[in-house]
């Protein structure tokens, strides 16, 4: 599965992010804006006989793109999506929390 062929849309609530594939949800991110200037991710969902490490990936790459837009720095409390942000130093910029490598 590439992502191109993954559609993403916030929840209504505001608090949810949804990887979306021919009409179906594959995963999600749920997430809350903390203050003007954070957004923490509390887990992420991947739909069973999905490529998890991939559509994990897809949706923190969204959810980054965003919150560059809003100038937000992200922290993670789901064990999954810190360790993609530990092998990827690109997405450092908007994280909050910065371990040494």
């Amino acid at each position: 599965m590439n992502r191109q062929d993954i559609t993403f849309k916030i929840g209504d609530n505001g608090c949810r992010l949804y990887a979306i594939c021919n009409g179906k949800t594959i995963g999600n991110i749920f997430f809350v804006r903390a203050g003007p200037d954070k957004i923490i991710i509390s887990e992420a969902e991947i739909e069973p006989n999905q490529h998890a490490k991939d559509i994990e990936f897809y949706l923190v790459q969204e959810i980054i793109n965003m919150a560059r837009e809003q100038h937000r720095k992200i922290m993670s409390l789901c064990p999954y999506i810190s360790e993609i942000f530990t092998h990827h130093p690109e997405f450092d910029d908007v994280r909050l929390l910065n371990k040494a490598r």
